[in-house]
């Protein structure tokens, strides 16, 4: 038994590690990270809001917006960008703040720093990881 726990434990943590990796991806995850890495942020105007309906895992619908923001690097560049992710929605014409890369501004974000999605990744899998060992044990013990 301890060798089927073995294998066990090998794939559940593999399991974690790819869990925790798409997870991210679909957080944003690299985006966001990326942005607030140098700390630069810019006020930015909302110059257009889209919508657009999706349908949920329940098979509703719901609306999506998706703002439009421009701002300026601290060099002077102009950058119009879509905020993808935003729980916070300007209207037309609103000033709101973004954080961005100067590699990068138009991965910007109107998302402030947070220690979950800074760390989410990590989190997913420390958890998936010490699941698999508490199962392994299990197994390797009863069995």
């Amino acid at each position: 038994m301890v060798v089927v726990a073995a294998v066990y434990l090998v794939v559940a943590v593999g399991a974690a590690v790819m869990s925790g990796r798409s997870l991210d991806r679909n957080l944003q995850g690299p985006r966001l990270r990326a942005a607030w890495a140098e700390g630069l942020t810019a006020e930015a105007r909302c110059t257009a809001v889209r919508t657009e309906e999706v349908q949920d895992a329940e098979g509703g619908f719901v609306l999506n917006a998706r703002p439009t923001l421009e701002f300026r690097t601290a060099d002077g560049r102009a950058v119009s960008f879509e905020e993808r992710q935003s729980r916070l929605v300007p209207a037309e014409g609103d000033f709101v703040t973004v954080h961005y890369s100067a590699a990068n501004p138009e991965g910007a974000t109107t998302r402030a720093p947070s220690f979950g999605m800074r760390h989410a990744r990590a989190v997913i899998t420390a958890a998936g990881c010490f699941f698999a060992l508490v199962s392994a044990v299990v197994i390797a013990v009863v069995g």
